[in-house]
């Protein structure tokens, strides 16, 4: 019983490093990959409508909202003077307006800036937007 056990044990074990061996050979290996060069135009043409496009899937940093439109611009020239690297936007969204801050594809760049906002601005945080692709 023990030298079937122990024979068993050896077969698998000589087994799994002749696999091992194998998958090593393989990728020392030149590999050459065809494909259909229609997948090459479908690429091509994939990148002409992302690049045309204005609008993405981003954040922003909402730094405050108000339903007096004056206070809402006085803000937005603050904004310029604190922050001239990013854009501001006020949006309308009945019966408040809006003040936004930046362009950001991800919520950790979003993250960076919204940390030094908030050193002036205490109430400001990250909101998805549509954002302008850069």
């Amino acid at each position: 019983m023990k030298s079937r056990l122990f024979l068993l044990i050896s077969v698998l074990s000589f087994s799994y490093q002749v696999s091992a061996q194998d998958s090593t050979s393989v990728l020392n290996k030149n590999v050459t990959i065809k494909q259909d060069p229609k997948i090459f135009e479908l690429l091509a043409k994939y990148h002409d409508y992302n690049s045309s496009k204005e609008l993405a899937e981003g954040y922003r940093i909402q730094i405050t909202y108000t339903n007096i439109r004056e206070d809402i611009y006085k803000d937005k020239g603050q904004m310029y003077k604190e922050f001239p690297q990013l854009p501001s936007y006020v949006e309308y969204e009945q019966p408040y307006y809006k003040l936004r801050l930046g362009d950001f594809k991800t919520r950790l760049e979003a993250s960076y800036y919204l940390q030094q906002v908030t050193a002036l601005h205490p109430g400001a945080f990250i909101v998805k937007d549509k954002v302008k692709i850069r």
